[in-house]
This record gives C-alpha cells, sequence and structure tokens, in this order.
C-alpha cells in the first residue's frame, strides 16, 4: 500500500461517523475565526483606528508568530509526553478556552491610542491560547484513523468545517458592513466576541464528546522537545511537506493582510470587502469534496502539483481588474477558489501518514531497547506543521505591509498609482512564488521508494 499517494487505501480501522467528524471539527470554526480577524482585519483596526504604523503592525505580525511558534514545539511535546488522568489532549485545550477569550477581548476591543504594551501583551495572550487549543486538537486528530485514505477525510472534513466558519463569519461581517454601516472598530469589536465565544463552547464539545486512554496507557516523558523534534526532522519526506506548508502559508498571509486595502483604497470597492471574502470559501466548499476524491484516486503529489500551478496560474490577473469593475473582480477570486483548502487538506494527511510510520519506527526501537511502546507523538509531528506554518503567515503579513509602507502607501488615504500598483503586487506575487516554488519541489525531489509520501509505490509502516 502507498503511504501518502495511495488511491483507494484499504480500511485498517473503522470509520469514524459524521457526527463525529463534524463534532470534532468543531474547534476548527474558532481557528478559522482567529486567522480571519488577525489576518484581514487586525492590520487595517490597528492602523485605522489604534493608529499604529504599517511597519510596526507587521513587525508584530511577525513577531508573535514567531514566540507563538516556538511555543507550539513544547507543547506538542508536552501534549505527547505529559499523561494526566483527564488525558494528554484535553486538559492542555481547556486552558487555551480560558486564554483565547482573555486576548481577543483585550486585543480587539483596543481603544484608539491604546498603549503597545496592551496591544503586545494581549496579542501573545490570545495566540498562546490559541497554541493550547491547536497543537494537542492536531495531534489528536491524527490519532483518530490508521488508515490513509480515512485521514484525508478527516483532514478534508476540517478544512471543510473551517469554510463553514468562514462562511458564516464573512456573512455576517458583509451584513454589518453593508447594511448597517459598521466601520472596522465596531467589526474589530464583533471579532473579537465571536472569538471569546467560540472558544469554550467549541473546546468543551470535544471534550465531552470525544475520550483519551487513561494515563495507564501513555509513557513518562522521555527526552527533550529539541530532540524530538531533530528526530523527526531527519525524515526527508517531513522536511518537504514543512517546505511546503513554508511557501503556502506565506502566499497565504500576503494575501490576506493586502486584501482590504486592494478592495477598499486601490479597486475603490468599499465596503465590499467581506462579500467579495465569501467568494473564495463557498468555492472551496463545494470543491473540496471533489479533490478529495481526485486524490484518492489519482494521488496526493498530482493534485497537489494542479493546485500549486493553477494559483501561480490565476494569480496575475489581479493585475488586470480595472478599478470599480466588481464583477471582474468576483470572477477573479471565484477562478482561484477553485483550488482552495486543497494544499492543507493534503499536506495535513500527509503529517498524520508521516507521524504513524515515525510512532512506529520508535517503537521498533524501544522493543529493542527493552523500553515498550510510549505514545505515538502525533502533537510534536504537528506541532512542527504548525511552527512552519505559522512562521510562515508571520512573514507573509510583515512581507505584504512592508512592502506597500515601503512604497509610500497610507492606511486610510487614496494612494497614488505607484503606491496602488505596490498593494496588487504585494497581493499577487507571493501567491505566483509559492505556486512555482511548490510545482519545483513536487517535480525535482528525489524520493526514497522505501519511505516516500509522496511517490507511488512506496509501502506504508502498519
Amino acid at each position: 500500500m502507498t503511504l501518502g499517494d495511495s488511491p483507494r487505501a484499504q480500511r485498517k480501522s473503522g470509520s469514524i461517523g459524521l457526527t463525529g467528524v463534524a463534532v470534532f471539527s468543531l474547534p476548527v470554526l474558532l481557528f478559522q475565526a482567529v486567522e480571519l480577524a488577525w489576518r484581514s482585519y487586525l492590520p487595517a483596526f490597528l492602523t485605522q483606528t489604534v493608529g499604529m504604523t504599517l511597519a510596526l503592525v507587521g513587525a508584530l505580525m511577525l513577531g508573535v508568530r514567531v514566540l507563538d511558534a516556538l511555543a507550539d514545539v513544547v507543547l506538542g511535546w508536552v501534549s505527547d509526553m505529559v499523561p494526566t488522568r483527564f488525558g494528554r489532549r484535553a486538559p492542555w485545550m481547556v486552558v487555551g478556552a480560558v486564554l483565547v477569550p482573555l486576548g481577543a477581548l483585550l486585543l480587539f476591543l483596543s481603544p484608539p491610542g491604546a498603549g503597545l504594551g496592551r496591544v503586545i501583551g494581549a496579542s501573545l495572550l490570545l495566540h498562546m491560547g490559541y497554541s493550547f487549543i491547536v497543537t494537542p486538537h492536531g495531534g489528536w486528530g491524527l490519532e483518530l484513523s490508521d488508515d490513509t485514505g480515512e485521514r484525508t477525510r478527516i483532514m478534508g472534513a476540517k478544512v471543510w468545517f473551517g469554510v463553514i466558519g468562514a462562511i458564516g463569519m464573512l456573512a455576517l461581517i458583509g451584513l454589518l458592513e453593508g447594511r448597517f454601516g459598521f466601520d472596522i472598530r465596531a467589526l474589530a469589536m464583533v471579532l473579537g466576541t465571536v472569538i471569546a465565544a467560540a472558544a469554550p463552547v467549541t473546546v468543551l464539545a470535544v471534550v465531552a464528546m470525544f475520550r483519551e486512554p487513561g494515563p495507564a496507557a501513555a509513557a513518562r516523558p522521555r527526552g527533550s522537545p529539541l530532540a524530538l523534534a531533530r528526530d523527526m526532522m531527519g525524515d526527508p519526506d517531513l522536511r518537504r511537506i514543512l517546505v511546503l506548508y513554508l511557501l503556502c502559508g506565506t502566499a497565504d498571509a500576503a494575501t490576506a493582510g493586502t486584501f482590504l486595502f486592494l478592495v477598499g483604497p486601490v479597486l475603490g470597492l468599499t465596503g465590499q470587502a467581506a462579500l467579495f471574502m465569501l467568494i473564495q470559501p463557498v468555492m472551496t466548499l463545494f470543491m473540496l469534496p471533489i479533490w478529495a476524491k481526485v486524490a484518492d484516486r489519482i494521488g496526493r503529489r498530482r493534485v497537489l502539483g494542479l493546485g500549486f500551478g493553477w494559483q501561480a496560474l490565476v494569480m496575475p490577473l489581479a493585475l488586470t481588474v480595472p478599478s470599480g469593475n466588481a464583477v471582474l473582480f468576483g470572477l477573479f477570486l471565484a477562478l482561484r477558489g477553485l483550488t482552495c483548502g486543497v494544499d492543507y487538506m493534503l499536506l495535513r494527511a500527509m503529517v498524520a501518514d508521516v507521524a504513524e510510520r515515525g510512532g512506529a519506527r520508535r517503537a521498533e526501537l524501544g522493543a529493542e531497547l527493552g523500553a515498550g511502546r510510549g505514545p505515538r507523538s502525533s502533537a510534536s509531528y504537528y506541532a512542527l506543521s504548525s511552527v512552519t506554518l505559522k512562521l510562515a503567515l508571520g512573514l507573509g503579513g510583515g512581507l505584504g505591509l512592508w512592502l506597500i509602507g515601503a512604497a509610500g502607501f497610507q492606511a486610510g488615504g487614496r494612494p497614488d498609482a505607484a503606491a496602488a500598483l505596490a498593494v496588487r503586487l504585494a497581493f499577487v506575487l507571493p501567491s505566483v512564488m509559492a505556486g512555482l516554488g511548490g510545482l519545483a519541489l513536487l517535480r525535482g525531489a528525489r524520493f526514497s521508494p522505501a519511505r516516500s509520501l509522496l511517490r507511488r509505490g512506496a509501502p506504508a509502516a502498519s
């Protein structure tokens, strides 16, 4: 059986029912709300309402992501190795459900002229709580099934529910923005309140429905987080997957961080940003199940290549949309949305494959040394992918804002021709470069036949 690129892999465990997948995916609604607010609305809120500069906001977005990413490594190790009477995942998620509301309310309800200390502190609190939820939840999700086909289904469901969350949030924002005239400050208050309410509700739903093995099934901590990370990074397939994560995250963050500036000041479509943002999630909602079936038939590597190639081909069309033309801009977003979400769905499923294989290898080594099987390190594997993605999101978000700031763009004003072009380029070029880079990696890599996740014919570890 091919690991990571196998069509119609034979099931080794029973499928999780639709209700179970839906409940387990509920925290993804929270994750989507945090990412939407942080990447798309926070830059405009901090510059136009709080009074921060674009350069300072870019530095904040990168710096918080770096610290958040470092925390993920530790939290992944703790979630894997430290047993409690309530399980290895659930207790840390509950802690996060307390921290997220505090950070969200402090950050998104910041008044004009709020001190830098409050903004930084609230941002760190929000993202620490976010990490306490997303890393254990991600590791837990990688262990829900031992079957490669089922993993694609589970990870596809998580992305799909994230899309549902995005659609709900954007529909609400579009209504408030278009019908009731909410400005960026009022929208930020709504986002902060929704995030604060969603954290405890979604986490408690998962904890109430799913049960983990008791502490007797877990092992005592062995080694350190960095030692475990070094061991995992020895897998060349994992390194390739992380590079693909890096490309996706950088492009997505740059696009999201410049979207509001493109729609309003550059294209002159003020008050319609949320409605335009709805187009891509709606496309993803319908297309993602189709892509999951296609990947099951022709393999993940080929579908990933299609996704990267399509983004590189379509994104330059944004440079040609004339100012004030809502129809053409909407058509562009619909075209781009045909493959949105495919990359994250497949990359997460591949990380699950790597985690299973790495766990099997360490179990064999432990048996040889008389150390016992020990727990799977799924949360640590998920943490590595999360670290890479968060660093990429911070880099991409900061890069986009720095580029338009360096070109003379001023938040709240009407840009001149040079600044308008800089916004368009900051929106387009990262996705084009990521698409070409992903294609080059997928086409040019030499995968070991005995260990590959991305090449047909590699045997799966069991």
